[in-house]
């Protein structure tokens, strides 16, 4: 072998090992610091969310529309997240969901993550407003705030006893109604809530209707053995002996 050829070898191997250098530095560099999985001192994964509504549902997958606000929109308007192991259950287009992932961001169209949790949630931050009405007002103490009948969303109605029930999203302020049939919010979240900011709250032996006292309010979800699911939100003394069930 001649020395040009020798020469003109080496150059190409030299070139080539250049470039497979490059490009498993750009990997390396892309998916730490944009959409790789990242981890913590103790090597552990950290995990990213964001939330959105889903626009697509399949029996295997759903394409969800992140929020105006999340970091994610900087990278793709539409998320298609395949349901694996979540696959028995359904989000209805409309559905408000929270993904959590692990960072990685597949560059596809739409882009895709693995979903380590799929949660049905609207909003990171909301606070119910319970106005007490005075007692010269001529009023219905007990008043559907959403009737059953109104909406295929929820088998039980949702009630307000002695006021009327407001609350607020991300800073905006709705009717519960509003924000219920809009898709801000969903009862089961409210009821979820609930639950973990009262894991003692007061507990029924008619079937598991459970009582909730806040400081300016209380709810009660009923889980009746006759199958009554209704939830009424009412004073802070109301009780389940106040209703006329």
């Amino acid at each position: 072998m001649n020395r040009k050829l020798k020469v003109l070898i080496g150059i190409i191997v030299l070139v080539i090992a250049l470039w497979l250098i490059m490009y498993m530095f750009d990997k390396f560099i892309t998916g730490a610091e944009t959409n790789g999985t990242i981890k913590n001192e103790n090597n552990e994964q950290k995990e990213y969310s964001f939330l959105g509504k889903v626009i697509e549902s399949g029996t295997s997958y759903i394409i969800v529309e992140p929020n105006e606000n999340e970091e994610i929109r900087r990278t793709a308007d539409k998320i298609s997240i395949g349901l694996g192991k979540y696959n028995d259950a359904l989000y209805e287009v409309g559905t408000n969901v929270k993904i959590t992932y692990n960072g990685d961001v597949m560059d596809t169209y739409p882009a895709q993550v693995k979903a380590t949790k799929i949660e049905v949630k609207s909003a990171e931050n909301f606070e119910i407003l319970f106005q007490e009405r005075s007692p010269i007002d001529s009023y219905n103490k007990v008043y559907a705030i959403l009737d059953k009948t109104e909406t295929n969303k929820y088998d039980y109605t949702i009630y307000a006893y002695d006021g009327s029930v407001n609350i607020k999203i991300d800073g905006e302020e709705y009717t519960l109604k509003e924000a219920l049939m809009e898709n801000k919010i969903t009862m089961e979240e409210i009821i979820e809530k609930a639950s973990n900011d009262f894991p003692n709250a007061i507990s029924y032996d008619d079937g598991g209707s459970m009582e909730y006292h806040y400081e300016n309010y209380t709810i009660i979800k009923l889980h009746k053995l006759d199958g009554n699911r209704d939830v009424y939100i009412g004073s802070k003394d109301m009780t389940i002996h106040d209703l006329e069930i």
